[in-house]
């Protein structure tokens, strides 16, 4: 390497050798997976102390141009797309639209928002009647931004029940999910940072993180997670800021990670200091016997950011979820929190505590399993029955399929056969890129009657044969 130091200089040393070594990466004098000398070597060479060196090679690994690996040395960074670095969606397709007018009579496959037929009003009624009398005025005022202390203690003896062990004062209260998302990445990321999600995954968050500078690493999703092989290596190549990750029921796929991989997750945690933040989209809907167990109940190294919202159970309108947070990072994201909307709703905190402590909450959450469990197994009937050459996993639980198309089906232009015929399905290349995206559609069977979901699932059948036939011909 030709580097030379002016000892002379005002600029010290260490920046000048983090300069210069910049230079010869940035121009490719010095290669990906290059070696770099160690800190004694390059220190002996150049005539300066070991600390010049160390200083320079952590510059260069905070500007994400070296990477360490653990017995071995230090090395030059690769290059984004051998990192399998992409943003999922292009602006393209986040822009596509798959609206509709609700009063044309669509059988609605692309909106996993909850049936509001099965909202609790009367119930919420009677709450919303009960908090006034209680508490007057003071139900309207301003809490402390963390939340309504009793709704976190609830919450924390909610929590327990599903083996999570964590205090109210673990607890900050939040509006809805996605809001938590963006208070982390609020918190945590900057320009450059790496952060590392399944992929397939919910493109709400991925477009967060891009917008704070992220630069994003797909880790490929199998039937039972993560291909942890695949983690591993990149672990030992780049540190991110976090892994977002939702183990249960995941959006799109379904999927749920298994008992093995979650142990496995938070091994991997622990051995290279990784933070997960878990998004608990929807854990409560098992239509087993077997709960969910949540990620976060495996945690022994405080290494997960828990995100739970009741959107998927309750009422999505009323934003009202939670973050329970690893001591070492609670001021960052307490500030973040406090910066955007000072606190959330002490009138919806307060309704949503007398429904966990009446016990109301689980009824409803019984309920609303007994419901989407009967519409979950005519989906997985229908699709077995119509879609005929398509291969899915059966997920028992959360509110989707993710359906692989057979050969001649893209989901563009299925999406688009549907949708004449007054179905909508949401194609999988809103979740992936190109090619992958085109294998694939999600169904979302939340918001459709029994009789709907035959019908719409025949529907999407005929089309599918349809499309063979149009891909035979023009063979």
């Amino acid at each position: 390497m030709d580097i030379s130091l002016n000892k002379q200089s005002s600029q010290p040393l260490y920046i000048q050798l983090f300069e210069q070594l910049k230079e010869l990466i940035q121009q490719g004098v010095l290669p990906e997976d290059y070696k770099l000398p160690t800190i004694r070597e390059l220190a002996k060479d150049l005539e300066v102390n070991n600390v010049t060196v160390v200083n320079a090679y952590k510059l260069l690994e905070d500007h994400k141009l070296i990477y360490k690996k653990i017995g071995s040395g230090t090395y030059v960074l690769p290059i984004e797309e051998k990192l399998s670095i992409s943003g999922i969606i292009s602006d393209e397709e986040e822009q596509r639209e798959y609206d509709y007018n609700e009063e044309e009579g669509y059988i609605d496959f692309a909106t996993a928002s909850p049936d509001p037929r099965l909202f609790p009003m009367t119930d919420f009624k009677k709450a919303i009647n009960d908090v006034i009398e209680r508490d007057g005025g003071n139900a309207f005022m301003y809490h402390d931004s963390r939340g309504y202390l009793p709704l976190r203690s609830s919450i924390a003896d909610y929590l327990s029940e599903r083996t999570i062990e964590v205090g109210a004062e673990d607890v900050y209260i939040i509006s809805g999910a996605q809001q938590g998302i963006d208070i982390i990445a609020k918190a945590l990321l900057t320009n450059g940072d790496y952060v590392f999600v399944e992929s397939p995954t919910y493109t709400g968050a991925v477009n967060v993180f891009k917008s704070r500078g992220a630069r994003i690493v797909e880790i490929p999703l199998q039937n039972d997670g993560p291909d942890m092989k695949e983690l591993e290596k990149l672990l030992l190549l780049i540190k991110p800021k976090f892994m977002y990750t939702m183990p249960n029921f995941q959006n799109p796929t379904g999927c749920s990670y298994s008992e093995r991989k979650k142990k496995h997750l938070m091994l991997l945690c622990k051995k290279y200091k990784l933070l997960v933040v878990e998004d608990d989209y929807s854990g409560d809907l098992s239509y087993v016997e077997r709960p969910a167990i949540p990620l976060k109940a495996y945690d022994k190294t405080d290494s997960v950011i828990y995100i739970k919202s009741f959107s998927k159970i309750f009422m999505p309108g009323l934003r009202v979820a939670f973050l329970i947070i690893p001591e070492h990072i609670k001021k960052m994201i307490a500030s973040a929190k406090y910066m955007t909307d000072i606190s959330t709703s002490g009138f919806m905190q307060r309704v949503l505590d007398l429904y966990l402590n009446r016990n109301i909450l689980d009824e409803h959450i019984k309920y609303m399993k007994r419901e989407y469990g009967v519409r979950y197994f005519e989906a997985v009937r229908a699709v077995k029955k119509y879609l005929r050459g398509a291969l899915f996993n059966q997920p028992n639980g959360g509110l989707n399929l993710w359906i692989r198309l057979p050969e001649g089906v893209g989901s563009s232009k299925l999406y688009e056969y549907c949708r004449k015929n007054k179905v909508l399905i949401t194609p999988g290349t809103v979740f992936l890129k190109g090619q992958d995206g085109e294998q694939f559609i999600r169904i979302s069977f939340s918001g459709v009657d029994v009789p709907d979901i035959t019908k719409g699932i025949a529907i999407i059948g005929n089309a599918m044969e349809e499309l063979k036939k149009s891909s035979r011909l023009e063979f």
